[in-house]
């Protein structure tokens, strides 16, 4: 009705929290979080730089909280109770899938700002310690060190799989690939082989390296 005035636009803050670290990570994929900036995440939300400013005043603080956010989905990873061969590739498609976490990862440690462990690192920390209490493992394993190969690793190797994966069939192909020589160097390096036997049968039934990349 003309000269009927108009109820406010309602704002949703925790829709709009999430499109920002959604853009954020659409950004920190792309091209890294040192070239990210709040102007260039809002305009990827859709959304007026003023109103991103009000959620995350500084890039650092905006990294910050997209680190903690990949950290909930981790935690939750960490804690399902699955075999250990399904958890490392479901942990390897996931890494695959968000590059930019490695990215950030990575940015952290150069700029010095990996501090104080997350709740991730430390579920994850818990997880190993227990599986090397288990009585199914080689003895004197490190879990700290353990966990900073494990971890290390498959970051590293998410940058150049999702660079060289063209399709969903050779993502697919290139997990199988990396995840099965992660259980090879945990099945003979760090378990006891015989207290594994379906991993044992995992590996020997997979196909050689030659074809697979139809060598």
């Amino acid at each position: 009705m003309v000269g009927q005035a108009r109820e406010p636009r309602r704002r949703d803050p925790a829709s709009t929290r999430r499109a920002i670290l959604d853009a954020a990570r659409q950004l920190m994929a792309e091209r890294g979080p040192e070239a990210m900036t709040i102007s260039e995440v809002a305009h990827r939300a859709g959304i007026n730089r003023g109103t991103a400013y009000q959620h995350f005043r500084t890039r650092d603080e905006l990294a910050a909280a997209v680190k903690l956010d990949f950290g909930r989905e981790l935690t939750a990873m960490l804690v399902d109770e699955q075999p250990i061969g399904e958890r490392i590739d479901r942990l390897l498609g996931f890494f695959l899938d968000h590059p930019e976490l490695a990215r950030l990862w990575i940015h952290d440690i150069v700029t010095g700002r990996d501090g104080e462990p997350s709740e991730s690192w430390n579920t994850f920390i818990a997880t190993l310690e227990t599986f090397t209490k288990s009585g199914r493992t080689q003895d004197g394993i490190d879990p700290e060190m353990l966990g900073r190969i494990l971890l290390g690793a498959p970051l590293i190797w998410s940058l150049w799989a999702s660079r060289r994966a063209q399709d969903e069939q050779e993502r697919r192909q290139l997990v199988q690939r990396f995840g099965r020589e992660i259980k090879r160097l945990l099945l003979f390096g760090v378990m006891k082989p015989e207290a594994w036997p379906d991993m044992v049968a995992e590996l020997e039934a997979a196909p050689s390296a030659g074809d697979e990349r139809g060598t």
